[in-house]
């Protein structure tokens, strides 16, 4: 990459220096930091970028985009203090010092965000509200995340009217549910409990989503509306071990929004939904300004981290997701994603770590669940097994609904293992807990043809599978090995085709394709795709075989 800004830089400026004058050496240099600055930016490597921009600041300290861009980025590494210094730097320049006068129109959107959050953590309302008011340009500009900022500046008992009424002044249908969880959250905030649920109540019919159900019951749960907490669990959470609803009721004693600054993170975090066609980078500021202004709603944490990763800034992701307490009910779930990226950066034996230290204090289905795959991965069939059944004895305990998987991959295992009369018990185990999975009827299914059992029951089971997922090229498969393994070689044949179409770099299909092209009479091709299913990294056990079909055929 750098490599690449190198020559990048080095054309730009040679393209100046011939074509068109800028004037100084110095003037070109700095052409040649801006450049720099944009390609890192347009990177996502925005420490580069910061180092780039702080280098124009130090030539030029009163350049304007320089200073506006290291606000931002500021803001993007979580860094308010420094924000909070660049915002001012902005202001002083061009100030008329015998006047004490300072240039507001410095500031951009992500300025007076800045000034507006600090006015209202020293209580200058009146300041925060004209700092809120003034970001009437930029992509920032909408009218509805405006008036939410400013209605929660106001959101308190002696000016509760003029809080709502900025509220009401939103007249997009678009931001209906916002503006609904908001008239609830600030009701709650203030104490007018009866307003609040009926809000609540309101939100809740038109968009259950864990987030607003977290919110509910918290409320709920503070108030002792231990009838109407019952009915929302029943209604809106069955599809949950009681595990994971227990953690969710447990962190659920105290208010979710302590303060006035805590309800504006909220409104950052909503603002994506806002503000249509947000900008990656703005909508990483205002996750970033979210979980600065409301720590304890980790819901903000995720989705941040969940964006770090996007922009595959493994490093940061895991930093956020490691905020996530371990026994809030996105604990589990944060520790599942750190394992994941550090198997993303190759490093399976810390994402197993991982999960073991998480384990180790909370007994889940999916961290064991989680756990196992990383084993099996590792080919450690102890171990994964192990993990399985750990799985299966908590989501027998909490009445998991996705017991199935557990019995599932526990059978994957002791059939890699060798041990396939336990296998086929844990297989017909999971179609007892769900009888139409279709990959478990397609394991077991093509398990039976490889060995040449149960063809019809396989043949049957396969068929189910298809109709629930027609495109999945290792059904279709099965279905062509069912073929070929009962001579049927231009049907497997035809099958195989549309499989290889669908995924041609798999080499357990280009195996099989080959086997049915020789079966048809095209040994040319057949060798082709065998010689193609060496290169695609088959299992061990399978190369042999293969490399001998290769030179003799079948």
């Amino acid at each position: 990459m750098i490599k690449q800004i190198l020559i990048l830089l080095f054309f730009f400026n040679l393209f100046f220096s011939t074509s068109y004058s800028l004037g100084t050496d110095k003037e070109r240099m700095q052409v040649g930091d801006y450049l720099v600055a944009k390609i890192s930016n347009n990177e996502n490597d925005y420490k580069v970028t910061k180092r780039f921009y702080q280098k124009i600041h130090r030539k030029n300290p009163t350049d304007l985009l320089a200073l506006d861009r290291l606000l931002l980025l500021s803001l993007l590494d979580g860094d308010l203090l420094s924000a909070n210094k660049y915002s001012f730097k902005l202001a002083q320049v061009g100030c008329d010092k015998s006047k004490d006068a300072c240039c507001m129109s410095n500031q951009s959107p992500q300025g007076h965000l800045v000034n507006g959050i600090s006015y209202l953590n020293s209580y200058k309302f009146n300041l925060a509200d004209q700092s809120f008011a003034s970001i009437w340009h930029g992509d920032l500009a909408n009218t509805s995340f405006v008036r939410l900022l400013r209605a929660w500046v106001w959101a308190k008992p002696e000016t509760l009217d003029k809080s709502i009424g900025f509220i009401d002044l939103i007249s997009s249908n678009d931001d209906r549910l916002t503006t609904l969880l908001h008239k609830a959250l600030i009701y709650d905030y203030v104490d007018e409990l009866e307003l609040a649920e009926v809000y609540y109540d309101q939100i809740l019919y038109q968009s259950a989503d864990l987030y607003i159900i977290n919110l509910y019951l918290n409320f709920l749960t503070r108030n002792n509306l231990e009838e109407k907490k019952q009915k929302v669990i029943e209604e809106f959470l069955s599809e949950y071990d009681s595990s994971f609803i227990s953690n969710l009721l447990n962190q659920n004693n105290r208010r979710l929004i302590e303060n006035q600054l805590q309800g504006i993170g909220v409104v950052f975090f909503n603002s994506p939904s806002m503000i249509r066609d947000l900008k990656p980078e703005l909508i990483h500021l205002m996750f970033q300004l979210a979980s600065i202004t409301s720590p304890n709603i980790y819901e903000i944490n995720f989705m941040l981290a969940s964006l770090l990763t996007s922009l595959e800034d493994y490093d940061k992701s895991i930093e956020v997701y490691k905020e996530i307490p371990t026994k809030h009910y996105l604990g589990e779930y944060a520790s599942i994603q750190i394992s994941n990226l550090y198997s993303l950066e190759d490093n399976n034996k810390e994402a197993i770590e991982q999960l073991e230290r998480f384990l180790k204090t909370q007994k889940t289905f999916d961290g064991f669940l989680s756990l196992g795959n990383y084993y099996r991965y590792e080919s450690e069939w102890k171990e994964a097994l192990e993990a399985y059944k750990n799985a299966i004895h908590v989501g027998d305990i909490f009445d998991n609904p996705n017991l199935w998987e557990a019995f599932f991959k526990a059978g994957i295992v002791n059939e890699r293992s060798d041990n396939w009369n336990e296998a086929e018990l844990n297989f017909l185990k999971a179609l007892e807990l769900n009888s139409d999975q279709p990959d478990v009827l397609n394991y077991l299914g093509y398990s039976y043809i490889d060995m040449d059992i149960n063809m019809m029951v396989a043949k049957e089971m396969i068929e189910t599978a298809l109709k629930q997922k027609p495109n999945d090229p290792y059904i279709i498969d099965s279905m062509a090995w069912y073929y070929f393994k009962t001579g049927a070689y231009e049907e497997a044949k035809s099958l195989l085709e549309y499989a290889i179409d669908l995924m041609p770099y798999d080499p357990i299909i280009n195996d099989h394709y080959g086997d049915a092209l020789w079966k048809s009479g095209k040994n040319v091709e057949a060798r082709f795709h065998w010689s193609k299913a060496l290169e695609l990294d088959p299992e061990e056990e399978t190369i042999a075989d293969i490399k001998i079909k290769i030179l003799k055929g079948i």
